[in-house]
């Protein structure tokens, strides 16, 4: 059984009115590909969910109030440098037409996973805050403040200060958030410093001040703790399911911490949790605020939406992935991987990769062209192959394959058409000439493809020519390497008379 099937079988027994499934994240750059990791994991489970009549819905958390504390490099430093410390929704967008600096980057990750498939409701971080949904979380954490410190300390054994409060103010007179620090809470108001050394990437103001913790539709006052707001975000929306990669729930991390924090200071059950693995690219580890890795859009680029979110649920959550397009077979591969679990589903052989095909479709269930990848390159090279393309139902592929041919494909991949006689057919056999002037007198009566690939093996056999000279012979006249596609296919694409000049004229 596939996984998000069991789980949901599991969950169903606890026989929640409503299960709400969750994920978040923080858009300070372009959110990288890994990212999507979590967001189909979690559409897996919400799926399975509705599939078994479980009453569920899915939601998507972006931190729009999390301060800058880094610059993408993909941005202008000195532009955006006054902006360190301060919350994303307060920054500028990089372009016109947005409201801000994370609702620019939010809203393209958006638009890459509603491709995919994948359509949670959007919530932003700051509306649940000027709603009032996080007062009474944050209310609670300031009452306890002894035990969330109590908390840090027996977690992290390190001594935490008594006047240290979970909560950061906006600074009232410069607006930053990473340099605050309440040092008193009275029940009603906070008091707060602005610190001028609290981070090493801004400097604070030095303002002094007491607020109101509390925000509502007027504006946002402040924040907590990452770690402290995350199940405050848990009861404020009421989620009941929510996963996370393993540098968060590993022992000792931030789900640990939280998790006590809700059963000791808000005493809200713990949602179910799941772990799942990082993905790298290329070996390395991505980072939105950095530009490090591989951007979520750029998946789009090089594959379908279909077969993009299949890179993803095919894999074991369990382990980590390397995802490396430049790997000479890793984008053919994966197209080829996809055929055979549409088989698999059409002709029902074999049920758990059936599932996975099921689970990868965007829409209505969509049977692939059967043509593969590494086919499409060829004939994207070939001249006069679109109607074949076309007949075959592979035109939607021509880009991607076009895409990898361009900037993936290996130099053995790439070919083309020669229209003055290469050099490096000057050296062929008399053997192999005559192979190539035999071809041309049999050019005009030629019909298949298939059929005519075996006769020019048996017409190179009869010359005492083995498979490779017989069809290196072939590809040294007309592209000027020793390899290349399917020699008959190649032939036909071209016009017969140059096919005729060309192996005549050696």
């Amino acid at each position: 059984m596939f996984w998000s099937d069991e789980l949901a079988s599991k969950l169903k027994k606890r026989n929640l009115p409503l299960e709400w499934v969750d994920d978040m994240k923080t858009p300070s750059g372009r959110i990288h590909v890994g990212s999507l990791f979590g967001v189909v994991y979690h559409d897996l489970i919400f799926k399975s969910l509705m599939e078994q009549g479980v009453e569920s819905k899915y939601t998507y958390v972006f931190e729009n109030h999390d301060p800058m504390d880094d610059i993408p490099n993909y941005l202008d430093y000195t532009k955006y440098e006054k902006y360190l410390g301060m919350p994303l929704f307060k920054i500028p967008s990089p372009e016109a037409g947005y409201k801000d600096f994370a609702e620019y980057y939010a809203l393209e990750f958006k638009k890459v996973f509603n491709q995919m498939g994948s359509t949670p409701d959007i919530i932003w971080t700051k509306d649940l805050y000027t709603k009032g949904l996080m007062n009474e979380g944050i209310k609670k954490v300031l009452d306890n403040a002894d035990k969330v410190r109590q908390i840090y300390r027996e977690m992290y054994k390190k001594e935490i200060a008594n006047d240290w409060y979970p909560f950061q103010v906006y600074c009232e007179k410069c607006g930053k958030v990473s340099t605050t620090k309440v040092y008193d809470w009275d029940g009603k108001v906070v008091s707060y410093r602005c610190l001028t050394d609290a981070v090493k990437f801004t400097k604070g103001c030095g303002h002094e001040g007491k607020t109101s913790p509390f925000s509502d539709e007027s504006g946002m006052k402040g924040k907590m703790p990452w770690k402290v707001e995350w199940p405050c975000k848990w009861q404020a929306i009421g989620v009941t399911i929510e996963g996370a990669g393993k540098d968060h729930m590993s022992a000792g991390g931030s789900h640990d911490l939280s998790s006590l924090i809700a059963e000791k200071v808000l005493n809200y059950p713990v949602p179910y949790a799941f772990i799942y693995e990082f993905m790298l690219v290329g070996g390395r580890k991505m980072s939105s605020s950095k530009g490090a890795g591989f951007a979520a859009g750029d998946i789009l680029e090089i594959l379908p939406p279909e077969i993009a979110r299949f890179l993803i649920v095919k894999m074991d959550i369990k382990k980590q992935t390397n995802f490396d397009p430049s790997e000479k077979d890793t984008i053919p591969s994966l197209f080829d991987d996809y055929q055979k679990a549409a088989d698999a589903y059409f002709n029902k052989t074999d049920l758990d990769l059936a599932r996975v095909f099921e689970l990868s479709q965007v829409g209505k269930v969509k049977k692939p062209p059967m043509l593969r990848f590494s086919t499409l390159v060829q004939w994207i090279q070939m001249p006069n192959m679109k109607e074949k393309i076309k007949e075959e139902g592979v035109k939607e592929w021509v880009k991607y394959a076009q895409v990898w041919l361009n900037r993936y494909a290996p130099d053995s991949e790439s070919f083309a058409i020669q229209f003055q006689l290469p050099k490096a057919a000057e050296n062929l056999s008399d053997e192999q000439k005559e192979l190539l002037r035999k071809i041309a007198s049999e050019i005009e009566n030629v019909t298949d493809p298939e059929d005519f690939q075996t006769k020019i093996y048996e017409m190179g056999k009869e010359l005492g020519l083995n498979g490779k000279q017989t069809f290196g012979a072939i590809y040294l006249s007309l592209i000027g390497k020793d390899h290349g596609p399917k020699a008959a296919w190649l032939i036909l694409s071209l016009d017969k008379e140059f096919i005729k000049k060309r192996f005549t004229e050696i």
